[in-house]
């Protein structure tokens, strides 16, 4: 029985079939019968390729099989072509002797005719090549060849899609909260929009690099890192990722439940000591919740036009907010305050933090829908625009307007803008508001959050994971506030959100330095075996983002009681409060994250991409046959 590999090709019937034939049968052929067929019948080549899938060769193995009989076929068919032009021309010479001998002058006698013998020029054979077994190579493929992403067969949003999907964030009141909050720091009006600027531009640049590599697959941003990671080296950074991700979804239901109780209760704002746990409003943030799993659910087409229309309104009522005050008090001034830079570069990674890493893992999930031969350039610099250059028009916005509230404490400068008490109806349209934000970027979250189990091998739809995450985030949320009180939170999630950040930064560092080397779409099926393309392992950059998570917590300072171990290696540095003000441990792992894949991953990356497209090209050889491949 002939083989490839260990992938049987056909029956031994005696007629040499297969992918191997022996170069006496092509000398030994008998050419008054017409040439037999060396490549298997189509019914033949689907039990051996269905024997190949039922001993997990995989795709490679079948593509091996499909290219060798291919070419097979095409031997048969130059044969069968020889022995029909050969037989064509004895019979073109048999009639032009019977021609010359009718011209001949008639004998009394029949004369017995003996036909000379044909001296015909002897006949070179083209010897078929016999084929070798398929050996991947990794020399250039000079056609350009177009990776097939099945789960983008239906793709067709427009680049500027990027532009609604994150506005739905950056063009809420989320701008003014951080703008408020800078001031409160004792920072100038120039250190505040630096740090702003600086925090909000990085966030957008790696979420512009997660749609790049959304419009190359529909698989999930946790799926899409198995190509940096390996499909078993991802495992640790997506069960950090994932964490990330639950922590966020509960950080929103936390928020929604104080914007309402603000609103059912006399207390001084969503930042009081104390929030008093309200029936009504537990009930009331269930029915807000419910309407967010819902819209997680649908997906699509719904949920986008919700982050259209909130992100619109949100702008819109950040805009009037801000210009009613600067309409009624005149530009905020600075003169009293020295600032630190010092303390602004602290804040600018605290909003890389709580703006960008907090969404880096669910970058690529609302890409899906761009087709692959969309402009990568083009999806960057929508996704820019949104989250780079909005937010930070809204930013320095609200600080003219709202400079002058500064204090020690952010509540009474937070509190006018959330409520709106300064100015009548506008305090309307900022509710309105706040409750379509939360709505639609709650949703956002569980879905994210639903999408990213499957990273971690739970494949469960967002119909049913989203309404299980709500539960317990609404659960958990009603017992942090009633132990924590409101004060309580706000002082946990600072200093969680900056604990979670060094794992996703170090993540974030490799998967956006792994997406800007690539210039093709992901092997979808590879994403999924551990022996395809991507292989089970990079060790390379599962060993370093280790270590970078241990250096980054090493050089992070934390206030909370729980995590006093931070700050290992700080301790040893000469500038203790550099390291204690800064923050600077996250952006040591973001660095080092960037760094690894560039270092020594771009020949992984290059070997990578040219199986892809040999794979793809042999796929364009062989869709014909039998329609396996599509």
């Amino acid at each position: 029985m002939d083989v490839i590999g260990s992938i049987p090709v056909g029956p031994t019937n005696g007629k040499c079939r297969g992918a191997y034939a022996p170069r006496h049968y092509y000398l030994g052929m008998d050419f008054d019968q017409p040439p037999v067929p060396r490549a298997l019948s189509d019914e033949e080549l689907k039990e051996v390729l269905d024997r190949a899938k039922a001993e997990g060769g995989g795709v490679l193995a079948a593509m091996q099989i499909l290219e060798a009989q291919a070419q097979l076929r095409e031997t048969d068919k130059s044969e069968l072509r020889a022995w029909q032009s050969r037989n064509s021309s004895e019979e073109e010479e048999a009639t032009v002797l019977d021609e010359q001998l009718s011209q001949h002058e008639p004998h009394t006698e029949p004369e017995i005719y003996v036909e000379p013998e044909i001296m015909l020029e002897p006949e070179v054979l083209v010897e078929p090549e016999i084929i070798p077994e398929p050996v991947l190579s990794f020399e250039p493929v000079e056609p350009l060849v177009e990776v097939v992403v099945p789960t983008k067969r239906g793709a067709k949003d427009p680049s500027s899609s990027q532009f609604w999907v994150w506005l739905t964030i950056s063009g809420s009141l989320l701008p003014l909260g951080i703008a408020l909050w800078l001031r409160s720091l004792g920072l100038t009006f120039g250190q505040s929009l630096t740090a702003a600027s600086l925090g909000m531009f990085v966030s957008a640049g790696v979420v512009a690099v997660g749609a790049i590599a959304g419009k190359r697959s529909s698989l999930p941003t946790l799926v899409l890192s198995r190509a940096a990671f390996g499909v078993l080296g991802n495992l640790a950074p997506a069960v950090m990722l994932v964490l990330s991700r639950l922590f966020w979804a509960l950080i929103l239901v936390i928020l929604g439940y104080l914007l309402i109780a603000q609103g059912l209760t006399s207390t001084s704002g969503v930042l009081a000591a104390a929030v008093p746990v309200s029936p009504i409003a537990i009930g009331i943030l269930i029915a807000v919740v419910a309407a967010s799993v819902a819209l997680a659910s649908f997906g699509g087409r719904r949920l986008f036009w919700a982050q259209r229309i909130s992100g619109v309104l949100g702008v819109v009522t950040a805009v009037t907010i801000a210009g009613t005050r600067l309409v009624a008090h005149g530009a905020a001034g600075t003169l009293n305050q020295d600032g630190s830079w010092l303390r602004a570069l602290g804040a600018s990674v605290v909003i890389f933090a709580v703006f960008g890493l907090a969404w880096s893992s669910a970058s690529a999930d609302y890409a899906s829908g761009l087709p692959v031969n969309v402009r990568g350039w083009k999806v960057a610099a929508w996704a820019l625009l949104s989250m780079g250059a909005v937010p930070v028009a809204l930013t320095w916005f609200a600080l003219v307007a709202f400079g002058d509230l500064t204090s020690d404490d952010f509540a009474g400068s937070f509190n006018v803008v959330v409520s709106g008490t300064d100015f009548g109806l506008v305090g309307i349209l900022t509710q309105i508001s706040l409750f379509c934000t939360l709505l639609t970027t709650l949703a956002m979250s569980l879905r994210s959050s639903s999408m990213s189990f499957e990273s971690v091998q739970l494949k469960l739809k967002p119909a049913i994971a989203s309404p299980v995450i709500a539960a317990i985030a609404v659960a958990l949320a009603i017992i942090g506030l009633a132990r924590l009180g409101s004060a309580g939170f706000w002082f946990n999630l600072h200093g969680y959100s900056l604990v979670l950040a060094v794992p996703v930064a170090a993540w974030s560092g490799i998967f956006v330095s792994d997406v800007l080397i690539r210039r093709i779409a992901y092997h979808e099926v590879s994403l999924s075996r551990s022996y395809g393309f991507y292989k089970a392992l990079n060790l390379t950059n599962a060993l370093g983002w280790v270590i970078a998570v241990v250096l980054g917590w090493g050089l992070l300072k934390s206030d909370l009681v729980e995590f006093q171990w931070l700050g290992y290696l700080s301790n040893y540095a000469s500038n203790s409060l550099f390291w204690s003000v800064s923050n600077f441990g996250i952006v040591i792992a973001f660095a080092l994250g960037l760094l690894l894949p560039v270092a020594g991953g771009i020949p992984r990356i290059k070997k990578q991409e040219v199986e892809v497209l040999q794979i793809e090209a042999r796929r364009n050889d062989l869709k014909d046959v039998l329609g396996v491949i599509d």
